[in-house]
Order: structure tokens, then sequence, then C-alpha cells
């Protein structure tokens, strides 16, 4: 069954996912921060945030103390923690060796007992619009090198098996029928209006675009 507010491209439902994950006291790294929407949504002040661009470093400087200046897949932080780490629409950036080594240090600096929360796109017809996409990395990939599910396959080493699926959300887009109309009589025209329509009422057809996934560490 899909879920309705799933079916967008807005961020929100999917910030929605990692906050309510949040507990008083919890520290929380956001990587790729941008202009600090995720912390601005969850409106927790002390949010660690670590950005590759100066300039965005320097504007959110002013309102979070805890602004780190760096480039994945190198996170400067300790071992064990942070409670919580978001990830959102960054990992498709990456070349796979960096995204494999950025996967390796959230890993490292995760609590046991701690949550990643990764969301990114799939390959859709649209992925390439962004000429900043490298690759698209489906959820699976993701687990198999983090929590050891599947591991035939790999062709790299498993970073870790200490990490638990918790939840899996798609992102979709509606799908609606395209049609050719320039030569079309009017008649035509009327008749592929109303069958889309009636498709859109009665008949929604939907498409897959990205997911969140979240995956909890254990305790060893």
């Amino acid at each position: 069954m899909i879920k309705t507010e799933f079916v967008t491209f807005s961020r929100e439902p999917f910030f929605e996912i990692a906050r309510e994950l949040i507990q008083p006291g919890d520290k929380v790294l956001d990587i790729g921060a941008g202009e600090g929407d995720f912390a601005d949504y969850c409106q927790k002040k002390d949010i660690y945030l670590y950005d590759g661009n100066p300039e965005s470093v320097a504007l959110l400087k002013e309102k979070h103390k805890n602004t780190f200046y760096g480039k994945l897949p190198l996170l400067p932080f300790e071992k064990d923690f942070f409670d919580l780490i978001h990830l959102s629409h960054v990992i498709e950036h990456l070349q796979p060796e960096d995204a494999y080594k950025t996967l390796e240090e959230m890993g490292r600096c995760c609590k046991p007992g701690g949550k990643i929360v990764i969301s990114t796109p799939l390959f859709w017809d649209g992925f390439y619009d962004d000429l900043s996409h490298i690759k698209p990395y489906n959820p699976l990939v993701i687990e198999k090198y983090l929590g050891g599910a599947k591991k035939k396959n790999l062709t790299r080493t498993e970073i870790t098996d200490q990490f638990k699926l918790l939840r899996l959300e798609y992102r979709y887009r509606e799908n609606f029928p395209e049609w050719d109309l320039y030569k079309s009589s009017q008649l035509i025209k009327y008749l592929l209006k109303l069958i889309t329509f009636l498709r859109r009422k009665f008949y929604k057809k939907y498409s897959r675009t990205g997911y969140t996934i979240v995956l909890e560490k254990q305790n060893t």
C-alpha cells in the first residue's frame, strides 16, 4: 500500500522519519547540511552540521555553533560519537569508492544503539537532469555493506555487519500518460483528455523515485 505522504518530491516527509527518532540530549549529525533545512525542520540548535561548501558553512555558523567544513568521505569526529547520522541527497553525488568510504565513516562515528538515516534518489527518467548526479545507489547495497544482508556477490569487503534494517520508505511520483496531440483532431484530443482525467481519478499508477533507509547499530 503506497502512503500518499510519500508521493512527493518534497524532503519534509522524509526529514520527519529521522526527526521522530531523535531523543532529548541526542548528538545528531547532518552530513551535506546545505542551508540547514534539516536542522531547521527539527528545530534543533545543537545539531552538528557538516558541509563541503565554504559559503554554506559560513552562513550556517551564524545560527549553529556545531558547524564543520570538510569533504567526504572523511568525517572529523570520534568513534561512536553520534546517536543519529542523517545523510539526505548526498550519496548519489559520490563515486562508488567515496560512497563506500562514506558509509564506513558513518558506521565508525555512529554509537551502538544509534541510527543512520540515508535518503537518496533511485534511477528514474529525471535522475540525470542534475549534472552533479553520478550514480543511484539502491537500498540493498547500503544494507549489504553495513548490515551484512545477502552477503553474496560483494565486490568490496563488507564494512560491518553491526547494522540492522529498521525502516525503508520509498518516494513515489504519479505516472501520467503522455499523448502527442499536435496533429490530433479535436475529438481525439477530447477523448484522450477524458481518459487522462479518469485514470488520474480512478486508476493511479506510481513509480519509485527514491527512498529513505533507517539502520540501527547493534550492541556487540
